[in-house]
């Protein structure tokens, strides 16, 4: 069991979130612009790295429990 698949999925999604920012970013220029990254978007990529951090712990773990079991 590996959570490769996981990571792999959420690290997509966030590069997809990321683009579709950038693309709405070029438009979108004002201050509730600013607003929204700071409020919503800042949070949720540093949730993104924390969580991609604790799968890789996971992965790791589970691995060793899968070694310890052969």
């Amino acid at each position: 069991m590996s959570m490769s698949g996981s990571k792999g999925l959420l690290t997509l999604a966030t590069r997809n979130l990321q683009a579709r920012w950038g693309e709405t970013r070029f438009s979108w220029r004002d201050r509730k612009a600013q607003e929204f990254e700071e409020l919503y978007l800042s949070d949720l990529m540093n949730g993104v790295n924390s969580a991609l951090r604790v799968i890789d712990e996971l992965d790791k773990l589970l691995e060793k429990v899968h070694a310890d079991c052969d």
